[in-house]
């Protein structure tokens, strides 16, 4: 009975309604074929360039899992390890008109959590009214900061842009 129960198959552990966030990401982290290789990718870069990690799984799907008590999922740019973009590049509008997918990488939301180098969020939603009509503005930036600061997840703001690393 417990074999069986440890060799679930990915199937079986993303459609249990039991099963935790946390379970689902340590499963697919740590059996499947593309996150392995991904895995040692990440890190022989974060090796190359001297990294170290700032985040963990833990404080990722806390964060993640926190973003519902928001009145809307705040748009966030993730930078990846493996992309070559530098820090000024990845930018993100003072009033995106789009919201952030704060959903699980298996349900094409955030990236694996270990190859984020960081993300840049922006607790702003221009809400649009047609041409001639100026968007309406949501501003949830308090709320967001108290989660971070609730979750004791370090973070650095600037003009209103957070950025929460992965590694640094």
């Amino acid at each position: 009975m417990e074999e069986t129960k440890q060799h679930k198959s990915s199937f079986e552990i993303f459609r249990d309604p039991n099963a935790s966030e946390r379970e689902k990401y340590k499963f697919y982290a740590q059996n499947d074929h593309y996150a392995l290789e991904l895995r040692e990718k990440v890190r022989k870069v974060v090796v190359e360039k001297g990294l170290s990690s700032v985040m963990n799984d833990t404080k990722w799907l806390k964060l993640q899992s926190s973003i519902v008590k928001l009145p809307f999922a705040p748009p966030y740019i993730e930078k990846l390890i493996l992309e070559n973009k530098n820090f000024e590049e990845v930018q993100i509008s003072d009033a995106p008109q789009w919201l952030g997918d704060w959903s699980p990488f298996y349900e094409e939301g955030m990236y694996l959590f270990f190859a984020i180098e960081y993300i840049k969020v922006r607790p702003l939603y221009a809400e649009y009214n047609g041409r001639l009509v100026a968007p309406k503005i949501y501003d949830e930036t308090k709320e967001f900061e108290q989660i971070l600061q609730e979750l004791h997840i370090p973070y650095e703001e600037e003009c209103g842009t957070f950025t929460i690393y992965g590694y640094k």
